[in-house]
């Protein structure tokens, strides 16, 4: 491995390290931002356009942007069986879910207009069917075996991408890109210390920062190519940036209402 690679791959844990510490300050919901956005799969995707070229990293973010439909189906079967059984169960239900709608979108030929609509529309219904929070709940404390987790965890799945998109291709690096990383770390914690009631808190904000990680997939799918790979990433960035703050204000505005 160059030392150009492992600079790479340190990038990744790093961010999900920072998230983490945000985490800490700023309670369940915005850990859930933080855990939606495209800490991960930002960073590896930028990483795919500069070894494999614009139209790689494009036609890969088309598939991590549908199957952020399987995102919405993992927070739903795990946040309902969170009510009933212990992490391990929700665990397994919720990655069965996934499974299930990201292998259906992998056969699906990649669309980023389709992809947005089928984000969106999942989004939504899985903002309305999640679990409401019963009461109110501490900030998280982040354990250390936690945060190391989800540093190993990131590194990992960046290691395989990044070492393995030439024998994946651009389709099964998307869904790859999609695993809730994150997503199987932070809830199953998170029930288990503070209980259902922070789950439910914690899978809305990661509703949240899913628009965050469709708007910036979409971004980088439709102008990788047209606009070149640095102008694509910035302006993914900011629309990421701008869907989060926009979303979190509506829900937020409509959760009271």
């Amino acid at each position: 491995m160059s030392v150009e690679t492992a600079l790479r791959l340190a990038l990744v844990p790093a961010a999900v390290w920072l998230a983490s510490l945000a985490a800490r300050r700023w309670g369940h919901a915005v850990s859930g931002y933080l855990g939606g956005m495209p800490l991960i799969g930002g960073p590896i995707t930028y990483f795919l356009a500069l070894d494999y070229g614009a139209q790689f990293a494009a036609r890969s973010a088309c598939v991590t942007l549908a199957t952020v439909a399987a995102q919405a189906a993992y927070l739903l079967a795990f946040s309902h069986l969170a009510r009933r059984a212990r992490w391990p169960v929700a665990l397994a239900g919720g990655w069965s879910c996934f499974a299930l709608v990201a292998v259906a979108i992998a056969s699906m030929p990649p669309h980023a207009p389709a992809g947005l609509a089928l984000a969106a529309a999942c989004l939504a219904l899985a903002w309305l069917a999640l679990p409401r929070p019963r009461g109110s709940t501490g900030f998280p404390s982040v354990p250390r075996f936690e945060l190391y987790l989800r540093l190993a965890a990131a590194f990992l799945l960046a290691l395989a991408i990044v070492l393995g998109a030439s024998a994946l291709g651009p389709v099964w690096s998307g869904v790859l890109l999609s695993m809730p990383v994150t997503g199987s770390i932070m809830p199953p914690f998170t029930l288990a210390l503070y209980g259902p009631d922070a789950v439910a808190r914690l899978m809305r904000g990661f509703v949240v920062g899913l628009t965050g990680f469709g708007s910036f997939f979409f971004v980088v799918a439709q102008a990788a190519v047209p606009l070149g790979i640095t102008a694509a990433f910035v302006a993914a960035v900011l629309a990421a940036l701008a869907a989060v703050a926009l979303s979190s204000r509506l829900l937020i505005i409509r959760s009271a209402s």
